[in-house]
């Protein structure tokens, strides 16, 4: 999925209504409450020294469903509801199983462990007010990130990811948002994450399963540490090669190690560092 797809969804994700003091406890109450209400509007996605904008679409509930379409550069977009996610790029449009994240993700003592926690500011963002919350980074295992959220209805209107230099790496921000004032009363079914015993590899500190999907001898795993996320790809191969390839979007980076037959491809918006290392150790232990 296409870094602004994938932070897109992000804020979809942390819809939730709420009112909330603290700033752990405004992050933890978001995330936990999983998108109650529904809402559309327009987001730009600035990274590399350009932007794209989209329009961002959630309806809430056991029919709801997500959309993400591109209205700069190339026609794009993605559709998801409970059975499937739809990506149309380029003329072509590919049809996946939509993979069910876990609510134990959002565990907002669990932030705390990686990231320091605190309000700097607040900030009127599309026409709503927002409290901007610095997650700083315990580690460099993963980025910082500044939210901005709304406290009334729980909007998350922005998140900017911080690198190591406190520059930024990436933003996506609304600017225009228009909020159903009618909440969903029927939440979408919520799977339970898998134990961690299920991964092949431990993962980075801090980080933990919440979704997983398998087609033939493909495995598809997210994992969170309650705020970053990492897809972990992981799939045989005809061929046997012994090599690492890096890529990077903005915040987002790629790795992709084969050691033989096996491949372990990593996309997330954490360190090269972190990505690297967990596409090796995913590729070894695949072949022990």
């Amino acid at each position: 999925m296409r870094p602004v797809f994938r932070l897109a969804t992000l804020l979809l994700a942390l819809a939730s209504p709420l009112r909330a003091q603290d700033p752990l406890a405004l992050i933890g109450a978001a995330q936990q409450a999983q998108s109650a209400r529904s809402f559309e509007g327009v987001v730009v996605f600035m990274h590399d020294g350009r932007f794209d904008a989209v329009r961002v679409v959630h309806r809430p509930g056991d029919a709801g469903y997500q959309q993400v379409a591109s209205l700069s550069g190339l026609p794009r977009a993605l559709f998801r509801d409970a059975r499937e996610t739809r990506i149309e790029d380029a003329g072509q449009a590919r049809r996946l199983p939509s993979i069910a994240i876990a609510a134990q993700a959002f565990d907002a003592e669990r932030i705390g462990d990686s990231y320091r926690i605190r309000q700097s500011s607040e900030e009127r963002i599309a026409g709503f007010q927002a409290r901007v919350i610095d997650a700083v980074a315990r580690d460099d295992v993963r980025h910082s990130q500044r939210l901005w959220i709304n406290p009334d209805n729980g909007l998350l209107l922005g998140v900017a990811l911080i690198g190591p230099r406190r520059e930024t790496l990436q933003q996506v921000m609304f600017t225009s948002l228009v909020v159903d004032p009618r909440a969903s009363q029927a939440g979408a079914a919520v799977a339970a994450a898998k134990p961690e015993a299920a991964l092949p590899v431990s993962p980075p500190p801090g980080f933990r399963l919440i979704g997983e999907r398998i087609d033939g001898a493909r495995r598809s795993l997210i994992l969170s540490d309650g705020l970053a996320m990492i897809t972990l790809y992981l799939e045989p191969r005809a061929d046997e090669l012994d090599r690492l390839t890096t890529l990077r979007r903005g915040a987002t980076q790629l790795a992709s190690r084969q050691l033989g037959r096996q491949r372990a491809v990593v996309v997330g918006e954490v360190p090269l560092a972190t990505a690297v290392d967990l596409a090796n150790r995913a590729a070894q232990a695949l072949n022990d």
